[in-house]
Formats: C-alpha cells, sequence, structure tokens
C-alpha cells in the first residue's frame, strides 16, 4: 500500500473565539467550594485538595492552581495579561494564615523544623501574593501545543486579615509561531486524535486545542511503529512475543537492540543513543516506549536532583519521555554541555513526548516473567501454572483497591491514612470495593498487606517509609522484597497488583530494590511507581506533600480523566506537578525526576469487570475484498472497537491494516491479499477480552488495481469550516470503483458513514449535515474526514461550532 495522504486544513487554525493571529482571550475558572479552611491554634490552614500552596518558607500558605492553555499549532506563549480579575471575600476568622514550611525526605521526619511567620510580611497592609497569573512556560504536550501559567486564586491581607478569593479571571494570552513546538513529523490519525482527546481534558480552554502539525500515515507506513521495545540482543525473542501481542490487537511494534542504536548513533554514551534514536522515534510517530533491562542492562540516565541541602544522581527514565529536541543528539537535558544531566540551568521540558516504561529484568527468564505477566494482566493465555480466570470473580463483583499505609511520625501525628483517605473520597469511583490497611485503624501490618494482594488487590496506594530493600507496613514493620518475591497473587488466580508509593529508596534501581522485586516475583507482584531516591512530604499536612500528590495524580488521571493506559495516566500525573508551574519547584522537580514506571506504558487498565465481545465478521475472501466486520457488547453495538487484520509482519507482509467500529459497531475494511492462506483478525476493547479469529483467504484471484488515488480539493476541502449546520466535502477519485467516506470524532469513533459503495471517477461533493449515524446533532469539536478508495486514502479535519 501506498503511503496514505492527510491533509490538514488551515482552517482548523480559527476555533473557539480566536484566530491564526497573535492572542488568544479566555475565561480561567476556580470553583471556591474546593477551598478548605482548618483552625490550628492561633492559625488557619487554606487549602485545596490536588492544589499545591505558596513555597516562600514564612510566608502565608495559600493554594497555587497550575493551569494549561492549549495553543495554536505551532504557536508558543510569550506572555500574559490580565483583563478581568474580580475577588469576593471570603469568611475567615481574626486567625493568621498558617505560614509556609519547608518538605523533608519521607525517610527523615526528624528534619521538620517549626517555621515562624516571617514579621515583615505578617506586618504588611497588602494583599499576599501580590500576583494573580503569571506565564511559566509554552511548549507541546504530545505534540499538542501547551502554554503554562500558574494562578494565585487565594489572597490574604494579614494586616486586616481579610481572605479575598478569586471569583473571575480573564486573560489574554499572547503567543507567536516557533517551529520549535513542531515537533512530530508523522502519526496515525488515531494517536492525533487521542492526544487531542487527552488534553482537552487537560487544558483550561479545551474548544482550543489545535492540531500537531504532523502528516497523518497509515500503520503500515510508520518506520519504527507505534510500540517500540528497546533491549539487549539476549532478550530480543522474548521481546519479540510481547511486540507481537502488541502488534496483532492494533498497535505496531518493533524491537530494536541496544547493539543496533549505537550502530546508527554515536554520542556521548549508550543514554544519550537512545535518546538520539528515540528523538527520530518521536518525530515517526512512536507512542509507547519500553526499556526492557535493569540498570545493569540498558543503564538509565542519572539526573541531577537537587533540593535544599540534598543532591543526588538518580536513574530518571523521564529523560526517555521528555524529547524536546529539534534534532537527535542535541539533548536539552545537557544545555549546558557540561555532562550533567538535568541541571536547574538545563532546559528540561518534563512534558511527555513518548509513554515510557521500564521491565527491570536482568536475565531471558525474567523478561520472559514480565512478558508473560503482560499477557495474564491483558487476560491472553500466558505460561504462568494457573487457570486463567476474570481477575473481578476471584473478588467481590467490583474491582479492588487497597491502601496500606502507616505512622510516617513513629509518634501518631502523621498517619499515611489520611492521604489513602483523599484518594479514597476524591477519585476511586462508587461501587469500587476498597480494603483499608491503616495504622491509625489498627487494621495493619505486613501479614495483612500480604493478605490483601494475595486475595486480589488491583491497585494498591503505599503511604509510609521505605528503603532500597524494604519497606514500612506498620511503623517500623518491614515490607521486605523477600516478602515480595514470595508472594502469590498471580499463580492463585486473584491476579496481577498495580503498586503506587510514596516511599523513599524502594525504586532505586541502580540497585536491587522494591521495584525489581514486584517486576522479579516469580509467582505474584506485577507493575507499579517507586521512587529512586528519597520521597518529600510535609510531616503533619499528609496528603499535601510531592510525592503524595504524584501517586494522587495518577489516580486521578485513571479515574477521573479516563486514561487507562498504564504509562499515560503515570506520565500525565507527572505533567500535572512539573515546574517550573509548581511552588516549590526544586522538590517537585526532584520527585518529578525519581518516580519512574516499572511496567508496560501501553498496558490497558481495567475499570470495570471484564466483557466478552461479540464478533461476526466474514469468514472468507477471494482476492481483494471488503471485510464486514460486526462487533457487540452485552447485546449492543459497541463503537470505537479496534479491528486488526494481519496476514504476515506489519511492516513487509500482504496485509496489515486498522479500523474502529462505527456507531452501529461495525467496520468494512478492504485488503488486497497477494496468496491463499489464512488471515488473522483481532478485535480489541476497553474494559473487553480481545477476540481472535481468522478469515479464511481461499484464493488471489485476478489482479485488481491498487487503487484509485484520492484527494481532497485543494482551495476549499470543506465549506465552510467551521461550520454550524451542514458543510460540503470535495474531494477527487481519479479511478471508479468501491470507496468510503466517513467522519471521525477526536477519540477515533466513526460518527457517521457518508458512503460505502462505488464511485465514479472524478469530482465529487458530498454534503454532511453534522448529525450522526443515529441522526443526532453532532457536538461541537473537531472532526476528521477520512476518503478511503481500494488502498489509498486521504483525510482532512474540520470544526462543528454549535
Amino acid at each position: 500500500m501506498k503511503t496514505g495522504l492527510y491533509i490538514l486544513s488551515m482552517s482548523l487554525l480559527v476555533f473557539a473565539g480566536f484566530s491564526y493571529a497573535s492572542e488568544l482571550t479566555l475565561t480561567i475558572p476556580f470553583d471556591e467550594t474546593e477551598l478548605t479552611i482548618t483552625s490550628m491554634d492561633a492559625f488557619i490552614k487554606v487549602t485545596v485538595p490536588g492544589l499545591p500552596s505558596t513555597g516562600i518558607v514564612g510566608f502565608p500558605s495559600l493554594p497555587v492552581m497550575p493551569v494549561r492553555i492549549a495553543m495554536p499549532t505551532g504557536c508558543r506563549a510569550v506572555s500574559i495579561k490580565i483583563i478581568e480579575a474580580e475577588y469576593r471575600t471570603f469568611p475567615a476568622g481574626p486567625e493568621l494564615v498558617l505560614p509556609s514550611t519547608l518538605p523533608v525526605p519521607v525517610s527523615l521526619p526528624e528534619r521538620s523544623v517549626p517555621v515562624q511567620p516571617d514579621p515583615a510580611l505578617y506586618g504588611s497592609d497588602e494583599f499576599y501574593p501580590d500576583r494573580t497569573v503569571e506565564l511559566t512556560g509554552s511548549s507541546a504536550l504530545w505534540g499538542i501545543p501547551v502554554a503554562d501559567a500558574t494562578v494565585y486564586p487565594v489572597r490574604w491581607n494579614p494586616s486586616s486579615r481579610e481572605l479575598q478569593v478569586l471569583s473571575n479571571l480573564l486573560v489574554s494570552v499572547q503567543y507567536e509561531s516557533d517551529n520549535s513546538v513542531l515537533l512530530i513529523k508523522k502519526r496515525l490519525i488515531s494517536s492525533e486524535l487521542r492526544s487531542q482527546e487527552m488534553v482537552r481534558h487537560l487544558v483550561v480552554n479545551p474548544g482550543g486545542v489545535s492540531p500537531s502539525g504532523a502528516s497523518f500515515v497509515e500503520a503500515k507506513d510508520l518506520l519504527y511503529g507505534q510500540y517500540v521495545i528497546i533491549t539487549i540482543p539476549d532478550y530480543e525473542t522474548v521481546m519479540q512475543e510481547l511486540a507481537d501481542w502488541k502488534t496483532a490487537k492494533g498497535i505496531p511494534a518493533s524491537v530494536y537492540t541496544t547493539e543496533w542504536i549505537q550502530s546508527q548513533y554515536s554520542f556521548y554514551d549508550l543514554p544519550q543513543d537512545i535518546r538520539a534514536f528515540l528523538t527520530d522515534c518521536r518525530d515517526e510517530g512512536v507512542d509507547y516506549v519500553l526499556i526492557a533491562g535493569d540498570d545493569s542492562r540498558v543503564v538509565a540516565r542519572r539526573a541531577e536532583l537537587n533540593a535544599g541541602s540534598n543532591i543526588e544522581y538518580a536513574p530518571s527514565d523521564l529523560y526517555f519521555a521528555d524529547i524536546n529536541d529539534s534534532y537527535p543528539g542535541e539533548d536539552l537535558w545537557d544545555s549546558s554541555g557540561n555532562y550533567v544531566w538535568g541541571e536547574s540551568a538545563d532546559d528540561v521540558d518534563y512534558h511527555p513526548d513518548l509513554w515510557v516504561g521500564r521491565a527491570t529484568v536482568a536475565s531471558p527468564a525474567k523478561a520472559e516473567l514480565f512478558v508473560n505477566k503482560v499477557l495474564f494482566y491483558e487476560h491472553r493465555p500466558s505460561s504462568f501454572d494457573t487457570t486463567l480466570v476474570d481477575y473481578f470473580e476471584t473478588s467481590p463483583p467490583e474491582i479492588r483497591m487497597g491502601y496500606t499505609c502507616g505512622d510516617l511520625s513513629g509518634s501518631g501525628t502523621s498517619y499515611g491514612a489520611e492521604g489513602g483517605e483523599l484518594i479514597s473520597d476524591n477519585f476511586v469511583p462508587p461501587g469500587w470495593d476498597e480494603e483499608k490497611l491503616y495504622e491509625m485503624w489498627g487494621t495493619n501490618s505486613t501479614p495483612n498487606t500480604i493478605a490483601m494482594i494475595s486475595d486480589g488487590a488491583h491497585h494498591v496506594y503505599h503511604a509510609n517509609h521505605g528503603g532500597v530493600t524494604g519497606m514500612y507496613t506498620n511503623y517500623g514493620e518491614d515490607f521486605t522484597v523477600t516478602d515480595i518475591m514470595n508472594l502469590t497473587n498471580i499463580t492463585n488466580g486473584s491476579g496481577v497488583t498495580i503498586w503506587n508509593t510514596m516511599a523513599c529508596l524502594t525504586g532505586a534501581f541502580d540497585e536491587w530494590c522494591c521495584g525489581d522485586g514486584w517486576i522479579n516475583s516469580e509467582e505474584g507482584g506485577g507493575f507499579g511507581a517507586f521512587n529512586a531516591r528519597y520521597g518529600w512530604y510535609f510531616p503533619g499536612a499528609i496528603g499535601e506533600g510531592m510525592s503524595e500528590h504524584l501517586c494522587q495524580a495518577f489516580y486521578d488521571e485513571y479515574f477521573n480523566n479516563d486514561l487507562f493506559e498504564m504509562g499515560i495516566a503515570h506520565a500525565t500525573g507527572l505533567d500535572d506537578y512539573h515546574p517550573p508551574s509548581q511552588p516549590y519547584s526544586e522538590y517537585y522537580d526532584w520527585c518529578v525526576k525519581e518516580y519512574n514506571l516499572f511496567g508496560d506504558p501501553e498496558l490497558p487498565m481495567w475499570t470495570l469487570e471484564s466483557m466478552e465481545l461479540a464478533v461476526t465478521h466474514t469468514s472468507a475472501i477471494s482476492g481483494n475484498s471488503n471485510i464486514l466486520v460486526n462487533v457487540s457488547s452485552e447485546g449492543n453495538p459497541l463503537p470505537g472497537a479496534r479491528v486488526c487484520l494481519q496476514k504476515g509482519p506489519w511492516q513487509t507482509g500482504e496485509i496489515y491494516e486498522i479500523d474502529y467500529t462505527d456507531a452501529a459497531g461495525q467496520a468494512e475494511v478492504y485488503v488486497t491479499p497477494a496468496t491463499a492462506g489464512t488471515l488473522e483478525i483481532y478485535v480489541w476493547a476497553h474494559n473487553h477480552d480481545t477476540f481472535n479469529g481468522t478469515i479464511d483467504v481461499t484464493e488471489v484471484g485476478i489482479s485488481e488495481p491498487e487503487g484509485s488515488s484520492v484527494y481532497f480539493g485543494t482551495l476549499q476541502p470543506v465549506s465552510p469550516n467551521p461550520a454550524t449546520s451542514s458543510a460540503v466535502i470535495n474531494f477527487c477519485i481519479e479511478q471508479t470503483g468501491p470507496a468510503r467516506v466517513s467522519i471521525f470524532d477526536v477519540t477515533g469513533r466513526i460518527v457517521m458513514t457518508l458512503v460505502s459503495g462505488e464511485l465514479s471517477a472524478g469530482f465529487h461533493s458530498l454534503e454532511w449535515n453534522l448529525e450522526d449515524d443515529s441522526g443526532t446533532e453532532v457536538p461541537s469539536g473537531l472532526y476528521h474526514i477520512r476518503i478511503s478508495s481500494g488502498s489509498e486514502a486521504a483525510s482532512t479535519g474540520m470544526i462543528v461550532i454549535r
């Protein structure tokens, strides 16, 4: 198949109240109902769950709200101005606002020092903070242009004791064209649409989300694939099995060895060579990266962590995710060129450009174990000595969330359970079965934690102290790496457990650590996220520390924003607290760099009980043919299911086609087999077991033309654009033959099929009434129009405004 041609109209740069100019105007909302005021002796504590607080020691501690702002394609924000800022007085009382203090390492609570209010500030008659909003950066998030700003939604006058809350903020953002934010050259249209939808959940102006500027290609034309595994030659064969599974379910994957990478790139060391390779991968549409090997096999980049009086050099896989380089080898993490990576003077962007995870394995057998854990979790038969059962049927009907939280102070003043309750109250959906092992309730212990894992806890949040080879359950009671290696939660049929922890050093994979044990446990464990060095928190203010915020953000993105792929939830959670948009920037810098994902970045985490897909499809074909696939679940058509057809290797074989079901649960895919044989079909949908079937290719028959070249009108492919009631689509087909014209929304779902049948050669104009297949008006947003004829395809975009 030839490369499909996709054209993005410049009119996409006109949307939601702004045009391709130097300024956009927007309102930044703040929900004052989230504001909490707590009396603490002579002080009041002012907080908003999940938000950091101002970080100048001795100055009033007040909430700070980092925000992301969607920008036009190829543009960078340069300044922000206030048009309107309105405050209202909030009832507070005569007490002083509690002053900010310094965080301390989780393992060193004795370093906490009481802080006195700054006499000059607390004697002032001016509101603090003295600003409302400031621009802190501008870049791209998964290729989509965004700016970062920090809003100060609460201010306090020490003299009058008046507390004011922001009730209205209208700003203008000035921007300029900057090609350095055009980070992705090619990608799948499904990747583009998913990235736009994810960013739409994160920015304060979702209607302003713009395209990445990438051109779109078919899966078969990706140079490296959508999923890349980097490993050593000894693990290549094992990791190919994982790549084959990802490819079969519609995520084309390839394995590259460190030996191959170093034969193609020659920079300072292996991590820099890998980063250079990943710069090319980013350009060519790769989304997911798995580093398969522990630090002794695939060495990690040591990044500088510098906070307070502490300096460490920790393994940081964020170095492989934040690829803001303009070309291979630029390496902006060492922009100073002194071979010290991640210093404050370096150009660390923090925004993830790739979803990265690591399998910290040190032998082919352990590499195979990791692959089997992924397959087991995804409900594909694996080599574990157990019957593969529905994980959720081995525990209560709802999915389970576990907590093991202890006394961080050793004196009963700082209980990790307070952070656990924040997660439970704000993120975990109703109906989930939660088991809370809290030292403050007298329910926690190491045996109880092991029993909870063995009984099938899907997720576990851990809040206590930790070290390289052990972590506390109760204060002083170890849960060791030996205990982890002896877990049996997988072979007893319960399932894989995903662990998130604030504890220090448990992810120091430059040694043998707890995170290694979680990956390498023969019969249990699973995946998780762990700190390579100290975690940071505030004694007496549990749930408000940096390391706790990163754990909370994972669950927020997973449960509230439906970012169910493990690597996406992890990396987006890190990005929620990236410097310099945060107070305490040096501490967030530390925590974001050291909090590594131990696991498969594409792992689709369950959010419901698994369901079966009911799939019917064309059973046999003779020669070039359309294959019709019908997908339903629980008796209803299932839109958005991914259908993958494969015959031979995805890059060099006869057939590799990916499509998505429409509102009727149908997909029609045109294939051109070159030989008789068997065509594999896989159908994947979130929270469903993957369907696998075969289609007989009985004979090839008479060769037909490869396909009719298709293209859109060069002046007005869609008119009008934006559209409010209807739109005319102008395109050309060079040869008479079968054709399909479909409309996709930003999730990749087909909302309308305008044509599915034979079209004559020549120019065509089709009118779309802006309704879906059921006759319902589609909402405002970005839509993509795809025309296919035989093996050729073209696509363009349009905007609907209601």
